[in-house]
């Protein structure tokens, strides 16, 4: 026996009154108790929205703008009065038990049960756990991969010089996946925390302050579906510009134009490609201290001629990027006339911090919408000289006092907000404003911004966040495997650490080294560290650029961040399908496969995009490297040897290379030339290689003009189409266009197909049908409709026409 209740309108808003204290709108469910209201609803076919409204609740408003998937639009509802039972259109299901919620799927055995609590300050929620569970996510955290028994703040917070370990750092993200096949989405901003376990082994626990009580259950088979269905609940980052994912060369800090113009000059002349510079606070004043909040080059002997020096780098492809902070400290250009715009005491007068490092100062209250007409008219000036991207700095906020408080009228809230309310979307409505007035105001330029702190759903406005002021050391280097897996998985995708180390330590050329091999394959390649001793610091002097470092070390960095050019094809790609589809650049061992047990505990290894294995040397001294392979068949990238996965490996190590692996039947694009930066990126000559399987395998490479925010939603873009039909006595390999146009695309690609591992000659090769000439050796350079063979590779250089509708290669 059922009650089944159909509702006419979806539009509708009048109740359907039921039994047992239900009551039913158009997909959404209210069931009232003696505790509060429960609110359910269906978002897509696989996600349950869940709100709790506690009796006598007042602080219950949502401040977060984190959520833009739409609910579904279901008809069907049914309720089951026997078991109080609630059917989403047949697709998922609640029960409702004693006061605890099972969520169930009906496309698998996947159930959880949830129940509310109440103790001190905090309200939330706590759900069952199995004995096997594992929990991963929850934003950026130095702590093992599986958070398993760990417990965690919610409350973006620095942490200088940290190193493994870290339990709370600057980017909190109340969002969790665990290994049955779900994730949760706790929407509320205000401080709290997660428990995975760790007071009580069978309990997963969320609490919060204040503010909106609402989670979001997801299902999926896999880390990658459950990540792709919140992403796109979250939303996911917008294409970078290319030149983002250059070298981005960064210190703490130049300290005038002469400085800055003559390191670049020595980077140029050893022949390492740059595509940024990015100058720290020094470019407003001299001190570190008392100067910030100027926001202007205000040392005219030290910049004499600032849009000259951005104008004559960006002609040599080298973008300027600025970093500005949220505060503004006594005495300095802007304070008097930010005052009015600053965060307010309980009496609604400005709020000075006393007790901040930088100096008496102010913070900006980012939620009103005069302040940020303010902050951007700042911005902009910087904009129109030359400024290419940005760098938010101390948007946790860094010091955010219990007693300040925040008017939010602008969004709809009468009453002033406390500190810890707001404290961890500060940093997002940050990221907002700048990104809804650089739309406004530049619409088809995409915002580099490189940032600190934020929320979920941040990376809907382009950041690009910085692990913070990582510890200098051995240590530092490995917190930042799980930091930026951690982040990666909670849909932060372009997550990366000042490559080098921040703070502390001594220069240690074997750390550096390691550090940046690292870095060449993460999101964003960005040395940086103190270098002080012009302020009198010897002991945290180290430069951050590869130049101040001897031989060979120099010169092992400088082939990788050639690797990491040349990989760009590779690498904007990825960017494509993160944007598209919500996949992370970096993924951990267990994103795809969740059957093999040994992936999850993989944890010092990671996949870049879906074909690269990269195993970091996170030792001093190592001489082996331990790697788990996933199943299947492996190449070493560096060597094309070829092994066979689902096993653990002991390679053999030296100081100038990683280990580097290549899932067999991939294919791998490189730019063929070399590059002094992204500007002379071309598309032209690509060099793609194929490592052989026997299983049919393809690849989508994206291209487009690199720069314009539109591209997509345009159509102005390129996909090339490859695919590999093994058999057993030859190999079909087509390639194909969508024959999309972009300003600047090739008329023709000339594409220098390459297939390691080839032992024996093959008996002949055809493109298009016809034979081809086949040469015994490996000639640096092919001419269009040729191939060779050097008893082990073989290479084929195939001429792809814009009118061209597919390439077909037989050997």
């Amino acid at each position: 026996m059922f009650l089944f209740v159909p509702l006419l309108s979806i539009a509708s808003t009048a109740e359907s009154q039921t039994a047992s204290g239900f009551s039913v709108y158009t997909g959404k469910v209210l069931h009232q108790t003696d505790e509060g209201r429960w609110c359910f609803e269906l978002f897509g076919n696989d996600i349950i929205k869940t709100t709790f409204t506690p009796v006598g609740y007042s602080n219950n408003e949502q401040l977060s703008d984190a959520v833009i998937g739409k609910p579904y639009q279901t008809e069907r509802v049914r309720i089951r009065k026997k078991n109080q039972k609630i059917e989403f259109d047949d697709i998922a299901d609640i029960v409702l038990k004693y006061g605890k919620y099972n969520y169930h799927f009906h496309n698998s055995s996947f159930e959880l049960t949830a129940e509310y609590f109440t103790i001190n300050e905090f309200r939330g929620f706590r759900f069952q756990l199995d004995e096997t569970e594992r929990i991963f996510g929850g934003g950026e955290r130095g702590l093992p991969m599986n958070r398993r028994g760990q417990g965690f703040s919610l409350y973006n917070a620095p942490a200088f010089s940290y190193s493994e370990g870290a339990e709370n750092l600057n980017f909190s993200i109340p969002f969790i996946i665990s290994s049955r096949g779900y994730g949760i989405f706790f929407d509320n901003p205000s401080r709290g925390y997660i428990d995975a376990g760790k007071k009580d082994a069978s309990i997963l626990e969320a609490g919060f302050t204040s503010g909106e009580l609402t989670y979001y259950i997801i299902h999926g088979r896999n880390t990658e579906e459950i990540l792709r269905r919140y992403t796109a609940l979250v939303g996911r980052q917008p294409l970078p510009a290319r030149w983002v994912l250059g070298n981005l060369m960064s210190r703490f800090g130049y300290r005038s134009e002469e400085q800055l113009s003559g390191i670049i000059e020595k980077m140029q002349e050893e022949d390492f490609p740059i595509d940024a510079a990015i100058l720290d606070l020094f470019w407003f004043g001299d001190s570190i201290r008392n100067t910030m909040g100027n926001l202007e080059f205000v040392n005219t002997e030290k910049w004499p001629d600032a849009p000259g020096m951005m104008r004559r780098m960006k002609d040599k492809g080298i973008n300027t990027v600025l970093i500005a902070e949220p505060y503004f400290v006594m005495g300095t250009k802007n304070y008097a006339e930010s005052k009015e715009f600053h965060s307010l005491d309980s009496e609604r007068k400005p709020y000075t911090l006393t007790d901040f490092y930088f100096g008496f100062s102010g913070l900006i209250d980012i939620f009103r919408k005069d302040a940020q007409d303010w902050f951007w008219s700042k911005y902009k000036t910087l904009i129109e000289m030359g400024v290419s991207g940005w760098w938010g700095d101390l948007g946790e906020p860094e010091t955010h006092p219990d007693d300040v408080y925040h008017d939010m009228s602008d969004l709809g809230h009468e009453r002033l907000f406390a500190a810890a309310e707001v404290h961890n979307i500060f940093g997002h409505y940050w990221n907002r404003m700048l990104s809804e007035k650089y739309r406004q105001d530049y619409p088809d330029t995409r915002l580099f911004n490189l940032n600190r702190a934020g929320f979920a759903g941040s990376q809907r406005f382009s950041v690009f966040p910085w692990s913070g002021d990582v510890q200098r050391s051995w240590s530092g280097l490995r917190a930042q495997l799980p930091v930026m897996l951690g982040m990666s998985i909670s849909g932060i995708p372009y997550i990366h650490a000042d490559a080098g180390g921040f703070a502390g330590g001594t220069k240690d050329p074997e750390l550096y080294t390691r550090w940046l091999q690292f870095a060449a394959f993460t999101p964003v390649f960005r040395p940086h560290g103190t270098a002080l001793e012009e302020l009198g610091d010897p002991e945290a002097h180290i430069e951050s650029e590869p130049v101040f470092f001897p031989d060979p070390f120099k010169s092992i960095v400088r082939n990788y961040i050639k690797l990491r050019y040349q990989l760009l094809p590779y690498n904007y790609t990825l960017s494509y399908r993160q944007t598209r589809e919500g996949a992370p650049l970096t993924r951990p061992m267990f994103y795809n496969d969740s059957s093999d047990q040994e992936l999850f505990e993989a944890n010092d290894q990671y996949m870049w995009g879906e074909h690269i294995l990269v195993a970091p040397v996170l030792e001093s001294g190592a001489i082996h490297r331990s790697i788990y392979l996933p199943k299947g068949v492996w190449y070493k990238m560096n060597g094309n040897a070829k092994v066979k996965g689902g096993q653990r490996i002991n390679e053999k190590v030296s100081i100038d290379q990683i280990p580097l692996y290549v899932k067999a039947g991939s294919f791998i694009p490189t730019q063929h030339s070399s590059l002094k930066s992204t500007m002379d990126y071309s598309g032209h000559k690509l060099q793609v290689t194929y490592y052989p399987t026997l299983e049919n395998s393809d690849y989508t490479l994206f291209d487009d003009n690199g720069r314009s925010r539109s591209s997509l939603e345009k159509g102005d873009y390129e996909l090339i189409y490859f695919a590999a039909f093994p058999s057993q006595n030859k190999t079909r390999i087509t390639v194909s266009s969508n024959q999309g146009s972009f300003e600047g695309k090739p008329t023709c690609r000339e594409i220098l197909l390459k297939v390691p591992a080839i032992s024996r000659k093959p008996e002949n090769v055809k493109i298009n049908g016809r034979p081809i000439p086949l040469v015994e050796d490996d000639r640096p350079e092919l001419e269009p409709g040729t191939a060779a063979w050097d008893k082990v590779r073989l290479v084929l250089n195939v001429s792809l026409l814009f009118t061209a509708e597919m390439v077909e290669v037989i050997f």
